[in-house]
Formats: C-alpha cells, structure tokens, sequence
C-alpha cells in the first residue's frame, strides 16, 4: 500500500494528522485553480467552502490521488457557481474606512512566497475563460482530458482543441517564436 492510500485511509477512519496532511497537500490546488477561474477574491472562500463539504462526504469517497483531486476540484467548482450565484443577489457593501495597510514584513513575506505562482496565474488567468480552466486543470491540477470534460461538463475533444488553443496563446503571450 502507498503513503497516499495509507493517509487517505487514516483520514477517512477521523485521523487528523492524515487528514491536515491531504489539505496540506491538495489545497494549493484548489485554490490556484478557483483563482484562474474565479479570481482571487472569492478563491480562498470557495475554497474553505470546498473543504467543508468535502468532509461532510469523506468518508464514502473511493478512489487514489488522482480521483481524490479531481472529486476535490468538482466541488470547487460547484462552490464557485453557488457563490458567482449568490453574489448576484447580495449587493456589495462599500465602506468609506479604507482597509488596513499590512506591515513591509507582511507585505515582503507574501511577495516572496506567492510572486512566480502569482504572475503564472495571472498570465493563465489572460485566456477566455475555457481556455483558462481548461488549462490550469489540465496543467496545474494535472487532471487528464476526460476528468476534465467530466468536471466541465464539455467534451473530451473540446477540452483537447481548449487546452491546445490556451497552451498556444499562453506560448505567443510569452513570446515564444515556435509557438507563432
């Protein structure tokens, strides 16, 4: 048995070390993924939401890391449509108070941590919106093409000629001259 099944198990049997361990590992992708899809202000919201009601059902998935990841991004993106949702019923509330300034220390430490992931997911985020999902599923959750048309709901060869079209507007943004 792998480390992974070992941990899933442990996880599904109420073991919280094995189950930080699985959220330690797979929600940096779930957040970079709803960041391309849904920007980063309501990422890491959907994203707690995303968990919740994974553990409401953890106990009857089946499956290795791979379906473990692409179950995972599925609610994710379930979440995100319920909260684009919702959020056109709830009006926005401005303030006239603007929000705390973080500290230099706060503001370099995110800076260092996030920058490369950051600008990568913002270039990505550049593409029509298929294009984008498409791809940081494709790419950053390493979903294959059919676990892709599943969770998107489109077919295998419209998530192929998506992620082909993205990957080669993604080479032409960055100026690779085999790409044109």
């Amino acid at each position: 048995m792998d480390d992974f099944a070992e941990t899933l198990a442990a996880a599904q049997g109420g073991d919280e070390a094995a189950f930080t361990t699985l959220f330690r590992t797979l929600n940096p992708v779930v957040l970079r993924y709803l960041k391309v899809i849904g920007g980063r202000g309501l990422a890491e919201d959907v994203a707690a939401e995303t968990w919740v009601a994974a553990l409401r059902n953890f106990g009857a998935f089946t499956g290795d890391e791979r379906a473990l990841r692409a179950w995972l991004l599925t609610i994710a993106r379930a979440r995100w449509v319920d909260a684009v949702r919702a959020s056109g019923r709830r009006p926005e509330v401005v303030t006239d108070s603007p929000p705390e300034e973080p500290s230099a220390d706060d503001v370099q430490a995110a800076v260092e941590l996030g920058f490369s992931t950051d600008w990568a997911l913002s270039v990505i985020a550049t593409l029509p919106p298929d294009q984008a999902e498409v791809v940081t599923l494709r790419v950053i959750a390493q979903l294959d093409v059919p676990e892709v048309a599943d969770l998107t709901g489109k077919t295998s060869n419209h998530v192929r000629v998506l992620t082909h079209r993205g990957l080669k507007r993604l080479a032409e943004l960055l100026g690779d001259p085999a790409a044109v």
